[in-house]
């Protein structure tokens, strides 16, 4: 976000503050295809100082013509409204989107607090982060310890490897990340024999932000959803019968997990390995 701000942020310091000059401007040209115009020539300060090189905020009419610019850190532009549009428009842009992720800030923190406040079993509500889960109380109750990475699964799949071990340092599952190209990476969560597990997978645009939870052999064991009105950042767990077993909700750089009193180890399992998998990148 700064670094989105910085560049209209000088230009702006530049039209208001840069130091007066005359430039000479020797041609203007644009490049291949949709390239910006590009202006070169000369300039002189009002202090003595001279340079060449790029012109900015020009049109290719101001090519052989003596124009006045501003010289800033960035070099010279002609103030004026076609100069001023690309650093308005781009301060406009980051100001909205600013606006728009401090929203969806504000509504995570609502959510996380709801979920906070149900009443439940001190051990059905966990924070999880990329290395692991603790009560709100700070006991640890997992932990997540990185593996040799295994062979890819196919040609051009990127595969990670990790292992979610309780308190005593005993293993409760073992997750692999694949991810083939830009697509979304699945998951398969293996139970702690090493024998059978479950694959998380999306949905893709047959349910955006959705992920279907199904057994090694296909058959859908349940879903995870996303929150009415959200595409990330908070989700429900349900069973293949569309009850609810769990709900989740990011508040950054963490989430909040609670699990319903009724859920059975291994979808408590895919819960926390599914919320770990959002917070782990390797």
């Amino acid at each position: 976000m700064i670094g989105g701000l910085f560049w209209p942020t000088v230009l702006t310091y530049t039209f208001l503050a840069g130091e007066r000059a005359t430039a000479q401007v020797a041609e203007c040209h644009r490049g291949a295809g949709r390239s910006p115009l590009e202006c070169t020539g000369t300039w002189r300060t009002a202090g003595g100082d001279t340079g060449s090189g790029g012109i900015y905020g020009l049109s290719r009419s101001d090519a052989g013509r003596t124009v006045e610019v501003r010289v800033g850190p960035l070099g010279p532009y002609r103030p004026g409204l076609t100069a001023a549009a690309l650093p308005v428009s781009l301060s406009l842009f980051w100001l909205v989107s600013f606006g728009a992720l401090t929203v969806q800030l504000i509504r995570a923190g609502k959510r996380t607090r709801r979920l906070l406040a149900e009443p439940g079993a001190p051990g059905d509500l966990l924070i999880v982060t990329g290395k692991g889960a603790h009560t709100p109380d700070g006991r640890r109750s997992a932990s997540v310890v990185t593996l040799p990475r295994p062979a890819p699964a196919a040609p051009g799949v990127k595969t990670t490897f990790w292992e979610v071990r309780d308190p005593a340092g005993q293993p409760m599952f073992r997750v692999e990340k694949r991810r083939a190209g830009k697509s979304v990476p699945e998951l398969v969560v293996w139970d702690p024999s090493g024998v059978s597990g479950h694959i998380i997978r999306s949905t893709g645009k047959d349910s955006p932000g959705g992920y279907a939870l199904l057994a090694f052999d296909g058959t859908p064991v349940g879903s995870v959803e996303p929150f009415a009105g959200t595409k990330w950042g908070a989700y429900e767990f349900r069973d293949d019968r569309g009850v609810i077993r769990a709900r989740s909700a990011c508040r950054m750089p963490e989430w909040v997990l609670r699990l319903g009193p009724a859920t059975s180890p291994p979808f408590s399992r895919l819960a926390l390995a599914f919320i770990i998998g959002q917070r782990r990148h390797r």
